[in-house]
């Protein structure tokens, strides 16, 4: 299961809104192979605002109202992931809480297992 905390799930509302996506948009998260350099972590969070969710290998979630689409390869790193948002100046920035990562980058956009 991938939940938002709700200050996440209104950020992306917000977003949904101001970059006025379709109706059915939902949120997609997923990983890359790739780390911060330097940092020992070998994955990267990937999100994205997908307006044609529930392609095919994609599990669909639900949080706070909020759609989440995650394909079947990145699962199960991100299982049990929670998305957080803290204020940034300028807007917020989201945080990926994930209980698989044994090792974050600095930055928080990249770990490892």
């Amino acid at each position: 299961m991938i939940t938002l905390t709700p200050h996440a799930a209104e950020a992306v509302r917000t977003i949904f809104t101001t970059d006025n996506l379709p109706v059915g948009t939902a949120l997609r998260l997923g990983i890359t192979k790739e780390g911060c350099e330097g940092s020992g972590t070998e994955f990267r969070y990937v999100l994205d605002f997908d307006p044609n969710p529930g392609k095919p290998g994609d599990l669909l979630f639900e949080s706070e109202g909020i759609r989440i689409v995650v394909d079947q390869e990145s699962l199960p790193h991100l299982e049990g992931l929670k998305l957080g948002v803290r204020q940034e100046l300028g807007g917020v920035e989201f945080m990926f809480l994930n209980p698989k990562a044994k090792h974050s980058c600095g930055c928080g956009h990249t770990f490892s297992e």
